[in-house]
């Protein structure tokens, strides 16, 4: 038994010592070839910006939201991977680190092979989804891993953002501006056409063009090209995960259907409580009595999980 137990950590020490072993070999190599390779910043900023004139990019670079009396903004996590691409010689990602029952630890890093410079944050995510009324816990394998994957990116980015240039980040942003201008003023559609693609995009979150209509503080046949710029970096928000849609339309959260109501709740409570009692008294009798049956303990207890 003993044997068995320290082949099997032996076992595990060497596997984990290849696994560390390998990790650093890769990590030395990626390093050699930046620094055969370096980055050519002019380079680098030339394909930033040639990305940043593309209107499919602009429209998706920046997001904005409301967060009490102040305006929340930034480049969006779809812009930041564009610019870590053009950058280059950039190691950035997300690596779970352990996943056990109710959360995930999860590490996002960014390092940049030329300059030694990193960044990286160590996190852990619960399994839950909170609303204004309650919290539940996931248990949905999807579920957990858009919620696991929504914090990593959030994370990701950040860690990104601390090893650019600000200034690279900056010139990306504006060129991003000037192009969703220019897209604004002739790309020959109409703004009710605009308007109609923009509702479109936020119906996939469960907002209604009259819900978009009070935001904006006016009809939806009155939104200019300034209204879609700002609705459009709304949308980005909401969609890289910084904000709740019901959050961002002042809109209480409608209760989540897989939740049980006020009244199926308090049976579901009395149930419990009746099912606890009886165990309590089974429990009581094996103390006088002895113990019970297996059968007997396990149908009690299958009572309550079930």
């Amino acid at each position: 038994m003993e044997t068995g137990y320290m082949q099997r950590t032996n076992n595990n020490t060497r596997m984990g010592e290849y696994q560390e072993s390998k990790a650093l070999s890769e990590i030395k190599g990626k390093m050699i070839l930046a620094r055969q390779f370096p980055r050519s910043v002019d380079l680098a900023l030339e394909r930033a910006l040639t990305e940043c004139n593309r209107r499919e990019l602009a429209e998706q670079a920046q997001y904005e939201f409301p967060r009490g009396d102040s305006v929340v903004r930034g480049p969006s996590i779809r812009l930041v991977e564009v610019l870590a691409r053009a950058w280059g010689n950039l190691d950035f990602g997300v690596d779970e680190i352990e996943a056990r029952d109710g959360s995930t630890t999860i590490k996002a890093y960014c390092w940049d092979l030329e300059t030694n410079v990193s960044d990286e944050k160590t996190f852990t995510v619960p399994h839950v989804r909170t609303t204004k009324k309650q919290s539940y816990e996931l248990t949905d394998s999807r579920d957990i891993y858009e919620a696991v994957a929504n914090q990593g990116a959030r994370r990701k980015r950040a860690c990104i953002l601390a090893v650019l240039p600000g200034w690279f980040v900056d010139a990306a942003v504006e060129t991003c501006n000037k192009t969703l201008e220019n897209a604004m003023k002739g790309d020959g559609q109409s703004i009710e056409s605009r308007v109609k693609n923009m509702v479109g995009k936020f119906e996939t979150f469960g907002i209604t063009g009259e819900q978009i209509a009070a935001k904006a503080g006016k009809p939806l046949d009155k939104l200019n090209a300034q209204d879609l710029v700002k609705l459009s970096r709304l949308y980005s928000a909401i969609n890289d995960g910084f904000v709740k849609p019901s959050a961002a339309f002042g809109e209480e959260e409608a209760k989540d259907t897989r939740l049980p109501g006020d009244e199926e709740a308090a049976r579901l409570d009395a149930l419990n409580s009746g099912l606890s009692a009886a165990m309590g008294k089974a429990s009581a009798a094996e103390d006088e009595a002895g113990p019970l049956p297996w059968d007997v303990k396990e149908d009690a207890q299958n009572g309550i999980d079930g």
